[in-house]
């Protein structure tokens, strides 16, 4: 249709009335047609999510009420609820996800209903990635402080500072979990020189410039270290010491980068 094909925000929405509605008409016709209790799902959203679902002058549940006009971060729950109400999980998930997508929204839908921040599907995929290589139990800590970073993208908690702090701790976690020196308890330039460089070195040893390499190499992980620091501690300032969002993805960006190549060291160049 013309209207998916030329009309396109210039950034993800964050709310949408066409994607309301059309939600709302797929949520009626899955109740309508699947043997999908619209009813026990109302009651379901009350007890978790603390509101009143909206009612018509009859005393019903009013779901087109609920879709159209309720807040929208409680319409994103919602969807989590329907998911794990519904008897036909795998045909919501691609219903929802493709409203999601025509309709331009921020966000996306994990296999498990639950609804997140779209940043772009580039930064997603390098998320992704990065998660997957971040398998081995050594990198725990690194995974979990990944996830944790993840979060600061949230409708909650929305925070650059969270997320470039989250993403450090991380990268360094997956440092100390590599160079595996217990005398060693923090990522600074001055480690990376002592403990990094030799095992690069080593990795690109077959290529004449291994030396050159290396050095170009490790003067961008200590830029981004450097980079990343004043968004680690306090500030005497008056203001609130916050990243802007930008800036924060592009330096999460940088951050997830060197976590997977980190975690690549452990396997055999």
């Amino acid at each position: 249709m013309f209207i998916r094909n030329y009309i396109r925000p210039e950034t993800p929405l964050r709310e949408s009335e066409r994607a309301r509605l059309r939600i709302a008409k797929l949520f009626l016709n899955t109740a309508s047609t699947s043997g999908f209790n619209a009813h026990d799902f109302s009651g379901v959203v009350e007890e978790e999510l603390g509101i009143n679902y909206p009612k018509g002058i009859s005393g019903h549940f009013s779901h087109e009420r609920f879709w159209t006009k309720a807040d929208i971060a409680d319409i994103l729950s919602a969807i989590t609820i329907w998911f794990h109400t519904t008897h036909k999980p795998g045909e919501f998930l691609k219903e929802v996800r493709r409203i999601f997508r025509e309709e331009h929204l921020g966000y996306r839908i994990d296999d498990k209903g639950g609804v997140h921040f779209l940043v772009d599907e580039e930064f997603e995929r390098t998320v992704a990635a990065a998660v997957a290589g971040l398998g081995a139990p050594r990198f725990a800590a690194a995974l979990h402080a990944l996830h944790e970073a993840m979060a600061h993208l949230g409708t909650t908690r929305q925070s650059g500072k969270g997320l470039i702090r989250g993403v450090f701790e991380a990268v360094e976690s997956a440092f100390l979990a590599v160079i595996g020196d217990p005398k060693v308890n923090r990522l600074n330039g001055e480690v990376l020189d002592k403990h990094l460089k030799p095992l690069l070195l080593a990795r690109y040893s077959g290529h004449g410039d291994a030396e050159d390499l290396a050095d170009r190499f490790m003067d961008h992980f200590k830029a981004w270290v450097k980079s990343a620091h004043p968004f680690r501690h306090g500030t005497p300032l008056e203001q609130i010491h916050e990243a802007p969002l930008d800036l924060a993805i592009m330096s999460a960006t940088q951050g997830i980068g060197y976590l997977r190549f980190l975690a690549s060291l452990s396997a055999p160049a």
